[in-house]
């Protein structure tokens, strides 16, 4: 799979939350059309709150969905003919947690979290022309927009408030965007543009131009996460931080007492840990694995093997927690699961590695069908 030239080493050293990185051609593209976006878009319900059109703000949906009875049950639709009215004329579409809905973006933004190691969930951004969706802002979160289909500008500008959290957005502080912008640049597909959190950016459709683009978010654990967590995990096991701020003033507190406790590496390796217990991900389904297996037909699928899980596999000490599953693991199956953890590796690769010789392929074959069966690893 071809994805980014630049090494995870590098990108962290120079770029992760310092700078913004572009590359043209960065992935491969498996011919996303139009006509998988309305394959996609053809199950995708209205109710669930995640499919948005835009067009100077918010359009409220009351213009181009309405309820009705299907079958006794009370259900929500487009109005096609005003969506497309809409589309038409210089709307946007923003399709939330895309990733969940198509295998082929499911796969860009798994990619992405394997470069990262970090939790990464991606949101659609269709148009035919307009103004775009948002006016100049920040996000509380990185970025890597990755273009689909057609071409889309792009403007960052430097960023005035370094590594916003959460709640600190953009919202109340648009005076504050620079006028000369240090990224002015058209996205065609297949590029990638890195956003660190706390850039301002815009992104502005080509008139009469096709757009599809998606944003990937990566969401870190900060630094204040990993305080509270101490709080509730650390902090509350030393009598001194159980008194009353009555009965021992705040300032009583000498820096070791608090920073023996942050730095210790036991600490911070356990609130990794706990972050990768809580992990799940949602991976694609596999009837036809299960049909094959029933009929005892070989697999001939060879797509690209992820582990399930958003994180580095080294936070957890003995056996593996992976998508809810644990798993014990000998020398061997180490070497497999390293293997697919740092590398973009198709089912053949990995067996061609890992089987030099050709002697017991069969058995990692098997091996990895039943951790493809058991929701430990994907293969998309």
């Amino acid at each position: 799979m071809k994805f980014l030239t630049l090494s995870r080493d590098l990108f962290f050293s120079q770029y992760f939350e310092k700078d913004f990185y572009f590359e043209k051609k960065a992935i491969g593209l498996n011919e996303l059309t139009w006509d998988d976006v309305d394959e996609m878009l053809f199950g995708w319900s209205p109710n669930d709150g995640s499919i948005h059109l835009f067009k100077d703000g918010k359009i409220d949906p009351i213009s181009y969905t309405e309820d009705f009875y299907d079958v006794g049950m009370l259900r929500k639709r487009i109005i096609k003919d005003s969506f497309n009215n809409l589309m038409l004329n210089g709307a946007t579409l923003v399709l939330n947690r895309i990733d969940t809905k198509s295998t082929k973006i499911n796969k860009l933004t798994k990619a992405i979290s394997h470069f990262v190691k970090e939790k990464a969930v991606a949101n659609g951004y269709i148009a035919f022309g307009g103004n775009g969706t948002f006016a100049k802002h920040w996000d509380t979160h990185d970025v890597f927009a990755i273009q689909l289909i057609g071409r889309k500008q792009w403007k960052l500008f430097a960023p005035t408030f370094n590594l916003p959290l959460q709640n600190q957005t953009s919202k109340e502080r648009k005076h504050e965007c620079p006028e000369t912008p240090v990224f002015d640049e058209i996205l065609e597909a297949g590029d990638i543009l890195y956003i660190p959190r706390g850039w301002w950016h815009e992104a502005l459709p080509i008139e009469q131009e096709e757009t599809f683009h998606i944003a990937v978010g990566v969401h870190t654990a900060h630094i204040t996460d990993y305080l509270t967590w101490c709080s509730g995990n650390c902090f509350v096991n030393d009598l001194n931080f159980r008194k009353s701020i009555t009965t021992q003033p705040i300032e009583k507190f000498t820096e070791t007492n608090v920073l023996d406790v942050l730095n210790n590496i036991q600490n911070i390796n356990r609130f990794k840990a706990a972050q990768g217990e809580q992990d799940k991900v949602i991976s694609p389904f596999i009837l036809s694995h299960i049909s094959k297996k029933i009929k005892k037909t070989k697999d001939e699928k060879n797509g690209i093997l992820f582990l399930n899980t958003s994180y580095s596999t080294s936070i957890f000490e003995n056996n593996l927690l992976i998508n809810g599953v644990k798993i014990n693991i000998d020398k061997k199956s180490k070497i497999i699961f390293d293997l697919i953890e740092d590398n973009l590796l198709t089912k053949d690769e990995l067996v061609k590695i890992v089987c030099k010789d050709n002697t017991n392929e069969d058995k990692l074959r098997e091996f990895i069908n039943v951790l493809i069966f058991n929701d430990v690893i994907c293969e998309i």
